[in-house]
């Protein structure tokens, strides 16, 4: 049994696709049948001489040589309809392959997945062995049971030379396989072949397509992070703007995907910089929260906003990169921060980025720093935002931000620098949110202990008391 295997693109935009690897005949899925298949074997062992089928599993060629001199049938199946010919090219034997076709093995026949030899081969990219299987009269749009078609399987395995024989020979370029409505243009882009995606152009393949779950080629090459190929749709007509149906554009769609080439490309070639999500987050933010330099530097010279905003959430929504808790109306900026991304921060701020914008809560870019645990992010923000004595609209101060979340990223040593940084700067060491938390309580929440003794330690020291001493 030969079949293709699935997988999926890994990201959540993306949509399953079919590959070409085939399953390894005689696989697991297969042998789980054992009792069928036992009295399979023995209602055909009389009709079936499958020495030839064992020979070409074992890769050994005296022994096909030797069989075939016997006139050994070539033609004789396994149960799931898989023959010599079958090992012969999943196998890649070529020569094992010419033998048998020239002994008369059959090339139109299909195991019960529908995988043919010609389906084998274009999987392997073997172009001189599709060429002579064609010739022998294989069906240029052999297809599997899904509708996968060998010009699909060939194109998705990168061979610009199994293509041209099989289009040469009639194959249809813009057929789509059943279950996702595919074409071969897209299996090209998703595995990031772009000579094979020219050449699928050049004969007319339609590159606006779109699968049944709305994806293009531009997305597919998109999510691969394959800029060459994005720049060759685009010269073709691609629309450099197109959206998923959930409203999803291109150029965020790669942002998403950690795919920069591939948003720099689509951003050379007429992409808007400043398209957002509906959560306000523009490629920019994303590229900030990510630290990727190349990229933001690439969208602000496109024109994007350096100072966009995500939008405003109601109380408990999701904000700032559409996480709980987190407010709206974030900046690029911030996200950098947050995520001490020095680089990213300095590049926005070279790029016009403003550090002294607040988010919806009133909270400052020197807080996001600090909520990041970093002390070279907590320097470089106070640099530009030394205002330590800010509040947010929740009563939040920079001493509450020093103790929020910044395990995720960092170590007690690290954030105590950052409250010690924050101390000697004059920063409010005790002072109640609106939920009346002091930091000591919110540190008390979280494995941070040393934090917590560095911030009694401190207090006591100013020659206050804590308001709430640690309940550790």
């Amino acid at each position: 049994m030969i079949s293709g295997r699935s997988l999926t693109v890994a990201a959540r935009i993306s949509e399953p696709r079919q590959t070409s690897e085939p399953r390894p005949l005689g696989s697991v899925r297969l042998w789980s049948r054992a009792a069928l298949l036992i009295l399979a074997a023995v209602s055909c062992a009389s009709a079936n001489d499958l020495r030839l089928v064992e020979a070409l599993k074992r890769r050994d060629h005296k022994a096909v040589t030797a069989l075939l001199a016997q006139h050994a049938d070539v033609n004789a199946a396994q149960p799931d309809g898989a023959t010599a010919l079958f090992w012969a090219t999943y196998l890649d034997d070529r020569e094992s392959a010419e033998l048998l076709l020239a002994a008369g093995a059959k090339v139109e026949v299909a195991d019960e997945y529908g995988e043919t030899p010609l389906t084998l081969a274009a999987g392997n990219g073997d172009a001189p062995l599709v060429a002579k299987l064609l010739k022998a009269g294989a069906n240029p749009s052999a297809a599997r049971w899904d509708g996968e078609t060998a010009l699909m399987i060939a194109a998705s395995a990168g061979s610009v030379d199994t293509v041209k024989q099989l289009i040469a020979a009639g194959a249809d370029v813009n057929l789509a396989e059943s279950r996702k409505g595919q074409t071969a243009l897209m299996w090209a882009a998703a595995e990031g072949h772009p000579d094979v995606v020219q050449y699928l152009i050049d004969h007319k393949a339609e590159v606006n397509a779109a699968s049944k779950s709305g994806f293009t080629a531009l997305v597919f090459a998109a999510i691969k992070d394959d800029p060459k190929s994005v720049q060759k749709l685009l010269a073709a007509g691609a629309d450099p703007n197109f959206a998923l149906p959930d409203g999803a554009k291109v150029l965020l769609i790669a942002a998403v995907h950690k795919s920069p080439h591939a948003a720099a490309a689509l951003a050379d070639g007429g992409a808007d910089p400043n398209i957002a999500d509906k959560g306000g987050n523009t490629p920019l933010h994303t590229a900030a929260r990510a630290g990727d330099v190349d990229l933001i530097k690439k969208l602000i010279e496109k024109g994007a906003n350096p100072n966009a905003r995500t939008a405003k959430v109601a109380p408990g929504g999701r904000g700032g990169g559409g996480f709980r808790f987190i407010t709206g109306e974030q900046t690029p900026l911030m996200l950098a921060a947050k995520a001490n991304k020095i680089e990213a921060m300095r590049a926005l701020i070279a790029g016009g980025a403003d550090p002294k914008l607040k988010a919806q809560d009133g909270s400052t870019f020197l807080m996001s720093a600090v909520g990041s645990g970093h002390i070279e992010a907590v320097q470089y923000a106070y640099e530009l935002d030394p205002d330590v004595k800010a509040v947010s609209s929740t009563g939040a101060t920079v001493m509450h931000s020093s103790v929020t979340g910044s395990m995720q990223n960092s170590t007690q040593p690290e954030i105590c620098k950052v409250i010690q940084f924050l101390a000697d700067k004059g920063a409010a060491l005790d002072e109640r949110d609106a939920r009346g938390r002091t930091p000591i309580d919110v540190a008390d929440t979280l494995p941070i202990d040393k934090a917590v003794e560095l911030l009694t330690e401190l207090i006591i020291k100013s020659g206050a008391t804590p308001k709430k001493p640690s309940r550790r």
